[in-house]
């Protein structure tokens, strides 16, 4: 609270981008055209993620933004610099953001000196007390005004800020504070300030996800303030100027005709508001604001900024007021600002190849997003503060829709996780870096592409595990993801292979394509594919649990249903162990089983962050632990591991968690994908939604899982040779291991 009251009180009084003093500022050169649209890019943001009137007004930030980039590139000098961003945050029609310019305000200050500072006390006119709070040395001083204030028919407090020292303001403001309940003749009921606020970043495009990310208002409580003097209603006036701090408790006063305004210059409630600062370059400053007040700002007289005189034409007015009461006004309240009402971005459509301006628009959205939102951004190797000096010129020369849409792939390249997709454009589609998945599974095995499984054999005749895959509709495959490589990303190197391998067999819905393959006797043969979403539908062949040999059960994850585990629990409980097959993605079992596992008594199974955008906060994290779901079922006390590799992602490793901290599963195979944390959008021009990773996920003992994944214990990778023979290799490995852990129980293994 005192961080955010000082820098309010730097803002009135113009300090923020330079320290007052007579001398003339140093001239500073313009900044570049790049480097000019990259400050606008940040203030955009600002306003658009923090400044409240974006969360109800009818405001349509992005025509601003797309108005104001050719005018901020064409300026020639500092002052159509200024003036070309100022017309973008006047489409606010809010004074309190706006443009700070240094030398213009210091030589206001010049022509416009302060009045000189009385004593504390003096009288004026009969019956009229004045209050210079500018004289204040102690704010206890206030105390000794009790009898003074009771004698008068009417109180002029003196606010003027401008020439003063933050301190000095600091001071006043202080001892404002403890002299207006002297001045109240009835009880005060003052609004508090609501700022936006962002709990991670809602979805655009998808419908919801788990994540439970929301933006809202935050209103910060309001207080009553009962008076303390003798409760005679007297005419009070307040003096103000551009640079006063203007205490919110005085602003209700004023609203509900227990006060009155005078003052010198212009006054908005940017002495009053949160609000936060982006340079501009060119010793320019912008000021945005970050709360709001159910409160109007309308003062009783404004006269103009005091000129060298040594009339004080402020304080007579205000002596002329003190004649007549005030006009009685109703309470203010926070009802009395609009609610909130959600307003996700435009998606543009209809503008597959948009044009400059809106496609530097999706630049800096999607910057701002990832800059506010995505929670991993310290584990980026790349950078992004530096991504829009790069990709200004990329959006810019993108001459079609193609390029434009590979423009927007690159850059989400920088966003290394394993979740991070995009779709919506048709050229997207049209490489595979979006689009629909092949009908099979492949995995690159000992260097080359490997047939894992067949989804739908009708959809691919002929294809069966094990083949390799040489060529795709004739150019061979390792070509076809060197060319993705720019375009694709993921959290760690073996998962980005395995994602490029994907892309490389993936389309157009109904698309088709021919794979050159081989079998482990070197007889070779083309296989045509049909993309669909039908295939990747199909229900898969198999039973989903089974019992091997050493009495041990089987799972595969990726086929129980949450409806199976009680039945798959009944028809393990003699085992000695149980092998959780977890090399794909599950049915949202983990939450059914963990009871089941949970011979450790755990209560947490991982720990949660996600960024928080709000007034006071742009690095703020919401944490919380999540808890492992309990159920009265008998518990199972085998040993039980699982069998992970790259496609074991998101949901595949939260079931890991789940179970690591039920009963310790020991992981076996491979590292998994490194992804998890509940998924969210952004939307961009051309109807792209980009898909990022919205929570910060980590294991329960606070260590990091995203860009590492689910660590094995025991560590094997399928061979083509083992696969070609009808081996599985991991599953052996874990039957291996199992055995060579004989002290497991035997017999009954629930307790």
């Amino acid at each position: 609270m005192l961080r955010t009251l000082l820098t309010s009180l730097a803002l009135a009084l113009g300090l923020v981008a330079f320290t007052a003093s007579a001398a003339e500022p140093k001239p500073q050169a313009l900044p570049s055209r790049e480097e000019r649209l990259e400050s606008l890019a940040r203030l955009w943001g600002q306003v658009r993620y923090r400044h409240p009137a974006l969360a109800y007004k009818n405001i349509d930030w992005d025509a601003a933004l797309v108005d104001a980039i050719p005018r901020v590139e064409a300026a020639k000098d500092r002052a159509a610099y200024a003036a070309a961003v100022q017309a973008m945050l006047d489409e606010l029609k809010d004074p309190a953001t706006r443009i700070l310019r240094p030398d213009e305000q210091q030589e206001g200050a010049q022509k416009a000196p302060s009045a000189p500072v009385r004593e504390l006390r003096s009288w004026e006119a009969k019956d009229v007390l004045v209050l210079d709070l500018r004289a204040v040395k102690d704010a206890a001083v206030v105390a000794t005004l009790r009898p003074d204030i009771a004698k008068a028919k009417a109180v002029i407090v003196d606010l003027r800020a401008r020439g003063l020292e933050p301190n000095a303001v600091w001071s006043m403001s202080t001892a404002l504070g403890r002299l207006l309940p002297f001045l109240l003749s009835e009880e005060l009921q003052v609004p508090g300030q609501r700022t936006v606020f962002h709990s991670g970043f809602r979805p655009h495009s998808l419908g919801g996800t788990s994540g439970g990310y929301a933006t809202s208002f935050l209103t910060t409580a309001g207080e009553e303030l009962s008076p303390k003097g003798d409760g005679k209603a007297r005419p009070v006036i307040f003096l103000l100027d551009d640079k006063s701090y203007l205490d919110t408790r005085a602003l209700t006063m004023k609203a509900q005709g227990l006060a009155q305004l005078v003052t010198e210059g212009r006054l908005d409630d940017g002495a009053v508001v949160e609000q936060t600062q982006v340079e501009l370059g060119a010793g320019l400053t912008a000021s945005v604001r970050l709360s709001e007040l159910g409160i109007p700002m309308r003062a009783d007289a404004v006269l103009p900024k005091r000129a060298r005189s040594d009339k004080d034409e402020t304080l007579q007015k205000a002596l002329d007021l003190a004649k007549k009461p005030a006009k009685k006004g109703k309470a203010a309240r926070e009802a009395e600002l609009p609610p909130a009402r959600w307003q996700p971005d435009r998606k543009y459509e209809d503008m597959l190849y948009p044009g400059r301006e809106h496609r530097l628009l999706a630049l800096f959205r999607a910057w701002n997003v990832i800059h506010f939102f995505y929670p991993y951004k310290h584990l980026l190797s790349r950078d992004w503060d530096g991504a829009l000096t790069t990709f200004i010129p990329k959006f810019e020369k993108a001459k079609d829709a193609a390029e434009y849409a590979l423009a927007v792939a690159e850059l989400s390249t920088l966003v290394q996780d394993g979740h991070t997709n995009l779709r919506g454009h048709p050229e997207l589609e049209k490489r595979g870096i979006s689009g629909m998945n092949a009908p099979f599974e492949a995995m690159e095995i000992d260097g080359v592409a490997v047939v894992m499984n067949v989804w739908d054999a009708e959809a691919a005749p002929g294809l069966v595990r094990g083949h390799v895959i040489d060529t795709i509709d004739g150019k061979p495959v390792a070509e076809r993801m060197k060319a993705l490589e720019p375009y694709v990303t993921a959290s760690h190197p073996v998962h980005l292979r395995h994602r490029l391998l994907a892309k490389a067999l993936a389309g157009p819905e109904g698309s088709q394509a021919t794979l050159g393959v081989h079998d482990a006797s070197g007889q070779t043969k083309q296989v045509r594919f049909t993309r669909s979403i039908q295939s990747l539908q199909k229900p898969q062949q198999g039973e989903p649990y089974r019992m091997l040999a050493d009495n041990t059960g089987y799972v595969d994850l990726t086929r129980l249903q949450r409806s199976e585990v009680a039945a798959m629990f009944e028809k393990f409980k003699g085992t000695r162990a149980i092998i959780f097959d977890m090399r794909g993605y599950p049915n949202g079992t983990a939450w059914a089983i963990a009871p089941y596992l949970n011979t450790r008594k755990a209560r947490y199974a991982a720990v949660f962050e996600r960024n928080v955008v709000s007034a006071a906060e742009t690095n703020g994290r919401y944490k919380f632990i999540q808890e492992l779901p309990k159920a009265d079922v008998p518990l199972y006390r085998g040993r039980t591991v699982m069998l992970i590799d790259e496609r074991a992602i998101s949901q595949s490793e939260h079931s890991g968690l789940f179970f690591e901290a039920a009963n310790g599963t020991t992981f076996i195979g491979s590292p998994s994908a490194g992804a998890n944390g509940d998924i969210t959008d952004l939307v961009l021009p051309g109807g792209i939604t980009m898909i990022f990773t919205g929570h910060d996920v980590r294991h329960v003992d606070g260590r990091q899982l995203q860009r590492v994944g689910l660590r094995p214990q025991v560590y094997v990778r399928p061979t083509l040779v083992g696969i070609q023979s009808g081996k599985d290799e991991v599953l052996d490995k874990a039957l291996e291991y199992l055995r060579g852990n004989s002290a497991a129980v035997a017999g009954d293994s629930f307790r």
